[in-house]
């Protein structure tokens, strides 16, 4: 999350508020078990980029393409996408 907060695309309200419905709503749909596991990052990332919009409407932010670049991320953060990445970044890549 400090990765996506660090690129400074939204305030810190609007991106709390986006990674809990996203993260919420992303858990309630996989645990319906009626999206294959395999979609759920796409799934996951397009939650994040609806609930940007409207967030980015809600607290009249005149920036929604930002906006809606910070939901594809906070959803791909949801998903897991970044554990990878971090994991990578913090290892620099060389795994024992």
């Amino acid at each position: 999350m400090q990765i996506i907060e660090g690129l400074n695309l939204i305030d810190v309200a609007q991106l709390t508020v986006i990674a809990i419905l996203c993260y919420v709503l992303t858990n309630s749909i996989k645990n319906t078990k009626v999206v294959d596991t395999k979609w759920m990052p796409f799934v996951s990332m397009t939650l994040g980029l609806v609930l940007a919009i409207v967030t980015a409407l809600v607290f009249h932010d005149k920036e929604i393409g930002k906006a809606i670049i910070a939901g594809l991320l906070v959803g791909g953060w949801t998903s897991g996408m970044f554990d990878g990445i971090q994991g990578f970044l913090n290892d620099g890549g060389t795994s024992e």
